[in-house]
């Protein structure tokens, strides 16, 4: 038997840089490239991609691709959201109960008839390759990827085992990183903005306010615009909220073009100021609100005075006071209107 690559103490050391990276001060796209980094140091690879994702679509949000192509980065969304069938999807993914799983686990008859292995990954030049959910307090809020070339050895059990180990540290340090609030500040008004893309799923298009918002989301925002197109382009409409760098969150709502039958027009990607609608579930899982807390939290948001909520959930006074208590101290507000304006930022 061969001897693990992977010493106690380099594994040790990665997860003491690890937690103190996600107990920083970085924002996600910084996080994630020093978390690259460190995990680059402890299981070497060649190729790595790492990206921020919304935890409802599992759409990427902000792509930090490291030495992967865009081409390769964007056959591999194409696999991901339109082939249907396909081994070790994000959303088979985010519900397993190990967050890692490796190209090596495939048989040889499911690895001969994956088009991701067999059309995308082989021809690059991969051979091994491991996939992480990062995910905590059950939601997913990224993935990572990291590959070996062709004829080099497969990833061994320790290495699996640290990066199946580390994969919540880094979920938590990103949960805490995109629930960072913004800076206040002079911030112009988000003015909304269209991209298009054509039938085969190229920007051809995009308006002036499109392309400054682009430039103020993280990583590769084509990347994150592509995913959503392709997206919308399969179920009409796909959508992923983005948190901008100065830590505001901006909508990508994806929507398919008709015209006259058989007649291919493309999909346009609206980016507007993410709605409270949509935001608030978003904002109150990225503090770890519970289930029965983010529904108070809903209620107090909408209006209801605390006699109505208590009597419509079925709940003491008591019961109530201590959810609005644990509410207003995860999220750090004093009151009702302070939930309302973090809500509103």
């Amino acid at each position: 038997m061969s001897r693990s690559r992977l010493s106690t103490t380099a594994a040790g050391g990665a997860r003491e840089a690890l937690h103190r990276l996600g107990h920083g001060t970085l924002e996600p796209q910084e996080f994630l490239s020093e978390v690259s980094a460190v995990v680059r140091r402890t299981v070497p690879h060649d190729v790595s991609g790492w990206m921020t994702l919304d935890p409802d679509t599992l759409l990427s949000t902000g792509t930090l691709v490291t030495e992967k192509s865009h081409e390769l980065d964007r056959a591999l969304w194409r696999n991901e959201v339109l082939q249907d069938g396909e081994v070790h999807k994000l959303a088979e993914l985010a519900h397993r109960r190990s967050p890692v799983v490796a190209l090596s686990d495939l048989d040889d008859a499911t690895a001969a008839n994956s088009p991701r292995v067999q059309q995308i990954l082989r021809p690059a030049g991969i051979g091994e390759g491991l996939r992480a959910v990062l995910r905590t307090g059950g939601s997913t809020w990224g993935h990572g990827a990291i590959y070996r070339e062709l004829g080099a050895p497969d990833f061994d059990p320790d290495e699996r085992t640290f990066l199946a180990t580390i994969s919540e540290d880094i979920g938590e340090g990103l949960r805490r990183s995109l629930a960072r609030r913004p800076v206040p500040g002079d911030a112009a008004v988000l003015v909304p903005g269209v991209v298009a893309f054509d039938a085969h799923t190229r920007l051809v298009s995009a308006t002036a306010e499109a392309r400054r918002l682009m430039a103020l989301m993280p990583g590769d925002a084509t990347s994150t615009l592509y995913a959503v197109a392709i997206g919308a382009g399969l179920r009409d409409r796909a959508a992923a909220r983005v948190r901008l760098s100065d830590g505001r969150w901006l909508l990508a709502q994806g929507g398919r073009m008709h015209g006259a039958p058989n007649e291919h027009l493309g999909v346009t990607v609206t980016l507007v100021q993410a709605p409270r609608a949509d935001l608030t579930s978003l904002l109150l899982r990225l503090h770890t609100l519970s289930a029965r807390q983010r529904e108070v939290a809903e209620l107090l948001l909408s209006g209801p005075r605390t006699d109505e909520i208590a009597a419509r959930l079925h709940i003491s006074h008591h019961t109530l006071h201590d959810h609005i208590k644990a509410i207003f101290a995860k999220l750090g507000v004093q009151g009702r209107a302070e939930l309302m304006a973090l809500v509103a930022d």
